[in-house]
């Protein structure tokens, strides 16, 4: 699961952790340190290689986990986890660790299989994270982006533009609903779902305009959308923005031009 990753790991000089950093070693570069100043020397001048980090709970219990702290607090290591090992159960004390910015606690030996798993499962969980950083990001744009299942359920999108049927409820989502679940135009909303389901049965993309009339306003609006494949070719989603082009048809439909 994580093979071919580049993991620096912060861990005391000893025999404690032989077998753990072999394990590791095997289909991973792996960079050892002893020391947390050590630690961040490297992850500064090669933040752009290493993928997680893992660090001996007592060293950053030592220093009142102020080398986690610095980690955690850089934004060029904000894709970074960091993950604690011992080589003993953890105690009540220990659990502190979450607080100040560990990913996971983990005592060897364990299973590879488990200890991959959850090395895997850390550096996606950073990965999410940026991804939420650049959906914010997105927010700014003047179109609308989203994306959608196999299924053209929504899976995000970032902006809820007021054609949509959202009810009262202040924690309303538009994740795993359909056009035909949200939309209040219901010709649209399934010219949509149709349009989702060509593109998920071909594989090919399309372009539309569709015209809004909302609270005596009168919009048009330009879908775009593209299919996402999966490594087997496989359409997964969707892919789309739409943008507001109502001043252009307009202007198109006052001079009789297409």
């Amino acid at each position: 699961m994580i093979k071919g990753k580049n993991i620096l790991m912060v861990l005391p000089a000893g025999p404690d952790y032989v077998d753990f950093c072999s394990l590791l070693t095997k289909d991973n570069f792996t960079r050892l340190v002893y020391t947390e100043e050590e630690g961040f020397v490297f992850l500064d001048e090669h933040s752009d290689i290493i993928s997680v980090v893992i660090v001996d709970i007592r060293l950053a219990r030592e220093s009142n986990y102020s080398y986690v702290e610095k980690v955690c607090s850089d934004p060029r290591f904000a894709s970074i986890p960091i993950i604690a090992v011992s080589p003993n159960p953890p105690t009540e004390e220990d659990m502190v660790c979450f607080k100040m910015g560990i990913s996971d606690f983990i005592v060897p030996p364990c299973p590879w299989p488990l200890l991959s798993q959850r090395i895997y499962n850390a550096i996606r969980a950073k990965d999410s994270a940026t991804f939420y950083e650049i959906e914010d990001m997105l927010k700014m744009l003047p179109c609308n982006i989203f994306l959608k299942d196999a299924e053209a359920k929504y899976i995000f999108s970032t902006k809820y533009w007021r054609h949509l049927n959202k009810g009262e409820d202040p924690n309303w989502t538009i994740r795993g609903k359909t056009d035909m679940e949200v939309r209040r135009d219901k010709d649209n909303a399934r010219k949509a779902y149709e349009a989702d389901m060509r593109i998920i049965s071909t594989g090919k993309g399309t372009r539309y305009v569709i015209e809004e009339n909302e609270d005596g306003i009168k919009e048009y609006l330009e879908i775009c959308k593209e299919p996402v494949f999966d490594d087997d070719g496989k359409v997964k989603g969707i892919v789309a923005l739409i943008n507001d082009v109502t001043e252009l048809e307009t202007l198109k439909r006052q001079t009789g031009k297409e």
